[in-house]
């Protein structure tokens, strides 16, 4: 595992991994994470740079955390995401496109800077995901 990922760690920031055991931090490969929470812990868009090289990873929560579309566009890159919570972020219309170019099937936007038009785009654009607005 990487510094950066460490560094994470150290800050609150829970991960679930596949397989083995959770024993020592630098002996879990990257491929092994699946999951992220960052339920109010701090974090920002720069942050998140760190979850790029989680080929594997399918779940974050950035629940009430500092992210804004910035951050979207970068997790838009990992290819087997599919459970996204954004509630309580400063997330804003401008990510809908890129969330709807991804394979989202469950997705919370409440208390985010999304609007009811951002809102029914989602709807419109992921018509099989679980939405929470």
């Amino acid at each position: 595992m990487d510094a950066a990922l460490i560094a994470l760690t150290d800050r609150g920031v829970r991960f679930t991994f596949l397989g083995e055991a959770f024993r020592s931090r630098q002996k879990i490969p990257n491929e092994d994470i699946v999951d992220i929470n960052f339920n109010q812990v701090e974090v920002s868009d720069a942050d998140v740079e760190a979850l790029l090289p989680l080929s594997n990873l399918e779940g974050i929560s950035f629940w009430k955390t500092g992210i804004s579309d910035h951050a979207i566009e970068m997790i838009a890159q990992l290819p087997k995401l599919i459970r996204l919570n954004l509630c309580g972020t400063q997330v804003t219309d401008a990510s809908v496109p890129t969330l709807v170019g991804m394979t989202l099937n469950y997705i919370d936007v409440a208390d985010t800077q999304i609007t009811p038009d951002g809102v029914a785009a989602l709807r419109a654009g992921l018509p099989d995901a679980e939405i929470l607005a």
